[in-house]
C-alpha cells in the first residue's frame, strides 16, 4: 500500500476509533437503573454543558516572525496561506471543503476563495515547492492509470496554522512532512517543528531542541 493510502486507512482508523468511545451500551444502563428504582434510588442524567463549536485555527507565531525576517515567503503568499484557514480539517490540516468536508481540487480552492484557476494553482505550487503546502499523490493510481483518478489532498504545514489541539495531530501526516522536509533541506530551520514520538498515537508541536533530539534517535536506529 502506498503512503496515501496508508493515511486515508489511518485517518478512517482513527474516527472509528473516536466512534467507539462515544458509544454507550443504553441496555446496560436501563438494567443499572431498573435495579436502583428497585432500592428507592434514581439515576440522574449529568446536565451537559453547552460545548462551543466554533472553528479555530493557530498560528504559530514564531515560525511566522523567524519566516518574515528571513523573508522566506512574499507578501501574497502569506495572505493566501491565511484565507486559507477556514478550509483546514481539525486536526489534519488538509484543506476541505468547509460543508461537505470533502477534499478541495485546486478549481475548488479558486472558487472557494474568489480567485483565478490560474493565479489558485501558480500560487499552490509555489508553496509546495517551498514546504508550506503538501500534496500528496497516489503513486499506485499513477502506475495503473497513467493520471490521477481520486482527489489529490492538500494540506497546509501545521508549523505555520494549526488548526486544533497542536498536540493531538493526525500522525500520518506529520510522518510525511518529515519524510518530505523541504524546509529543513532549504536551510530554513523553523523554531517550532512537528514530531512524532515512538509509540505515540498523535503528532505534535515542539520546540527546535526537542525536534533536534527526536531525529537523532531516529537516525541512530
Amino acid at each position: 500500500m502506498d503512503k496515501i493510502g496508508t493515511l486515508k486507512q489511518t485517518l478512517q482508523q482513527a474516527e472509528l476509533k473516536v466512534k467507539r468511545r462515544t458509544e454507550i451500551d443504553l441496555s446496560k444502563v436501563n438494567d443499572e437503573e431498573a435495579k436502583a428504582n428497585e432500592q428507592g434510588f434514581m439515576i440522574v442524567r449529568k446536565r451537559q454543558r453547552a460545548v462551543n463549536q466554533t472553528r479555530f485555527s493557530q498560528t504559530i507565531d514564531e515560525n511566522i516572525a523567524y519566516l518574515c525576517q528571513i523573508q522566506y515567503l512574499t507578501s501574497a503568499e502569506f495572505s493566501f496561506i491565511f484565507t486559507l484557514a477556514p478550509m483546514l480539517k481539525m486536526n489534519v490540516n488538509a484543506i476541505v471543503d468547509p460543508t461537505s468536508g470533502q477534499y478541495c481540487s485546486v478549481s475548488e480552492i479558486a472558487t472557494y476563495l474568489k480567485r483565478s484557476r490560474q493565479k489558485t494553482s501558480e500560487m499552490i505550487s509555489a508553496l509546495i515547492e517551498k514546504g508550506i503546502m503538501y500534496e500528496f499523490a497516489n503513486v499506485h493510481e499513477l502506475k495503473i492509470y497513467g493520471r490521477h483518478v481520486t482527489r489529490r489532498p492538500f494540506f497546509l504545514n501545521p508549523e505555520i496554522i494549526c488548526c486544533g489541539d497542536k498536540n493531538r495531530l493526525q500522525s500520518g501526516i506529520v510522518q510525511l512532512m518529515i519524510h518530505y522536509n523541504i524546509l529543513e533541506r532549504s536551510g530554513v530551520k523553523l523554531p517550532i517543528k512537528a514530531i512524532v514520538e515512538p509509540h505515540s498515537q498523535y503528532g505534535k508541536l515542539v520546540k527546535r531542541k526537542k525536534f533536534l533530539e527526536v531525529v537523532k534517535k531516529q537516525k541512530g536506529k
